[in-house]
């Protein structure tokens, strides 16, 4: 064994998002022919994303994995992926992520100590209530207290769209949702299901698709230039190995997608279409360009790359 480092998220083995990380370990340890090991640390045992992200860049931990909203704190430009209705289907999704747009947005990581290695796609986050309501249109949410990750775009985009945005840690909304601190939260299918929801009471799960979430695995730059300089071919390998196994970790989260909602039917979760889903996109339009003024630092280019992918045979 020549390098050994770590490799921290907070997602549980029950949280698909895990399999990006757990295959990337088992890639690198069997191309290496065992001379990189990965020590790895799941379920949060070293903190939330937050302290994961700020321990990589501080060089205490070496890779960790986190999703791109909490990135943005240090660098605004990967807010452009919390943007509501951006993404018109999770192959545009998928599309953006794993191309030129999103080798840009990894490789800009630079210009904070870090280096982005890869994305792995969440899928689409959904409106789900304790109040049995079937979200179908935006009066719907009048009134509603919906807890959303702790970014900005995601807190004006749920207000735009008629509900009370409330800015909560992901630990604590079960409790929230079950003692009525909030009346409703959003989230993919596989995150609702894992955490079990349904038992806090979030009962009606309606499928807004308002929007596409995505993690990335992050390495702490200065340690990542030791290793190019040191073992060249096993850094190589690291910046390889999301690419390689971005795939097979498709393949799994649609799989558990599918047996999600047939988890959800057999919980008696009512599971809502939303036929229309214009009203909501025509809710929240005026916030991507009040995005770029808000940010003038984000190349505004980006955002139009983004739509063009949609167009792209």
């Amino acid at each position: 064994m020549e390098l050994e480092f770590r490799l921290a998220l907070q997602p549980d083995p029950e949280n698909k998002a895990w399999e990006g990380a757990n295959l990337v370990r088992e890639f690198l340890e069997r191309e290496s022919n065992g001379r990189i090991r990965v020590v790895f640390y799941d379920s949060g045992v070293l903190g939330d994303e937050q302290a994961l992200l700020m321990n990589c860049y501080l060089g205490i931990v070496e890779v960790v994995q986190t999703t791109s909203s909490v990135v943005t704190t240090l660098d605004a430009t990967l807010a452009l992926l919390d943007l509501p209705y951006l993404f018109v289907s999770a192959e545009h999704h998928r599309d953006v992520l794993y191309g030129p747009i999103g080798q840009d947005m990894l490789d800009g990581l630079r210009a904070h100590r870090l280096q982005g290695l890869g994305f792995f796609s969440c899928g689409f986050r959904n409106l789900f209530n304790t109040r049995g309501l079937a979200v179908s249109t935006p009066d719907d949410l009048r009134g509603l207290k919906v807890r959303v990750m702790e970014s900005p775009v995601m807190i004006q985009s749920i207000n735009a769209m008629g509900g009370s945005a409330t800015p909560l840690p992901a630990g604590e909304l079960f409790q929230a949702l079950r003692t009525g601190v909030v009346d409703a939260a959003e989230n993919n299918a596989n995150v609702y299901v894992s955490a079990r929801f349904d038992e806090a009471g979030a009962r009606n799960f309606s499928l807004t698709e308002h929007f596409a979430n995505q993690h990335m695995m992050v390495a702490n730059l200065a340690w990542l230039e030791r290793v190019r300089r040191d073992h060249p071919d096993l850094h190589a390998l690291i910046l390889e190995a999301p690419r390689r196994v971005r795939e097979e970790y498709d393949r799994r989260w649609d799989a558990a997608v599918a047996s999600a909602f047939i988890a959800m039917e057999a919980q008696g979760v009512a599971v809502n279409t939303v036929g229309d889903k214009q009203p909501f996109v025509e809710r929240v339009r005026s916030l991507h360009d009040e995005f770029l003024r808000r940010y003038p630092e984000v190349d505004a280019t980006l955002l139009e790359r983004i739509r063009q992918e949609a167009a792209m045979p």
